[in-house]
This record gives structure tokens, sequence and C-alpha cells, in this order.
């Protein structure tokens, strides 16, 4: 890549993380605000566009379908909870047809182990987290999640930068579940969340940008 388009592009990344950092920051702050919605969807939005910019194809077009349906869902959660969730789903649909169209055409023993526990253990933790209200949508929601993390980590991008992306971001799921479920007096899991929820998207944004480019 020329140096000059690198350079109009880093930006974008740029933008992201100081949008992140900002939300972190304001978040729980003295000024509340409608702007808390946008900075909220903000730093996925701008990770979306980056990696459009960084890879002209469909791969990058669904990556960045499944980071603008995180970065609005996430934001509007409280204000259209169920709406929401979906949007979120619907991403991850998109991140598991990107991850799936790349499969290793071979798994280890442990990898096919690792794949599987994704699968079935994730619902299964997120049903046992969440309070008894919310369990079913909370087992629907971590099926999609286990679905993309595990299509992930299947999938021939780099395993510790794209699949350790996805398993963070599934951690990060299970932190927020509990925190509104069965662990609501730990507010550090609350606090935790999101933040952690964008680093795993950031790990796995650029890690498939950076590797499609590389192939390209």
């Amino acid at each position: 890549m020329p140096r000059r388009a690198l350079i109009e592009r880093r930006p974008w990344l740029l933008g992201s993380v100081l949008a992140a950092l900002a939300f972190i920051w304001l978040e729980n702050s003295r000024f509340p605000g409608l702007y808390l919605l946008g900075l909220k969807a903000a730093p996925l939005l701008l990770l979306a566009v980056y990696a459009v910019l960084r890879h002209r194809g469909n791969d990058t077009r669904m990556l960045a379908g499944m980071l603008a349906c995180e970065g609005i869902g996430t934001a509007l959660y409280d204000y259209l909870p169920y709406a929401s969730i979906v949007l979120i789903i619907i991403g991850f649909g998109l991140g598991i047809g990107l991850f799936a169209s790349h499969r290793r055409p071979t798994l280890t023993g442990s990898q096919k182990a690792a794949v599987t526990a994704i699968l079935l253990v994730t619902p299964a933790i997120g049903f046992l987290l969440a309070s008894p209200e919310m369990r079913v949508t909370a087992l629907v929601y971590m099926v999609a999640v286990g679905g993309m993390a595990a299509s992930a980590w299947a999938s021939n991008f780099p395993r510790y930068r794209v699949g350790a992306g996805a398993v963070v971001i599934l951690t990060a799921n299970l932190l927020a579940i509990a925190g509104g479920g069965l662990m609501q007096r730990e507010l550090w899991m609350a606090h935790f969340a999101w933040p952690l929820f964008y680093f795993g998207n950031l790990m796995l944004s650029t890690g498939v940008t950076v590797e499609l480019r590389s192939r390209r």
C-alpha cells in the first residue's frame, strides 16, 4: 500500500480509539446526555469505516456490517433492549458468514474441542448468569455470540489475534449479562464489559483487515 494511502486511513482507527476512551471517561461523569449515545456507537462505526477503507471487498463489507450493528445496538440497548439485541445478533450473523467463508481446511483435535466448547458452553453460561426473566433471551443471544467466536477460532485468520479478539468479545458479553443478572452487586462487571467489548472488536477487526491486505 502506498504510504500516503495508509496515512489517510489511520485517522479513522485513531478516532475510534479516542472515541472509545472518551466514552469510558464520560460514561459515569456528571455530564449525562444524548451525546453519549453517539459517543458509544462512534468507536465501532469508525472501526467499520477503517475496515472498508483498509481493504475493499465483500469480506470487509461484512466485517463493517458486523461492527456497525454492534455499535448501534449497544448504544440503543438502554432504550430499545430487544430491538438492539436483534440488531447485534444480525451483526454476529454477518461475522459468522465472514469467518465461515475462510474456514481452515483441517482442525487439530484440540482446536475441534475448543470450537465445540465455545459453541456449547457459552449459551449455557449465559443462561445461568442471566436474571430469570432474561434467561431465554440470554440463551439465544449467546448462541449467536458463541457461533461468531467459534467460527472465528476455526477460520484461517490469525488465531491469536482474530480468534482471541472474538473470545474477548464473548467474555465481555458474559460480563454484561452477569452484571445485569445474578451478579448485579458486582459493579466492576458492568464497568469493564464495554471496554472489553471494544478491545475485542479492535483486535478482531484490525486482525482481519491486515490479514486480508497481506493476502492481496
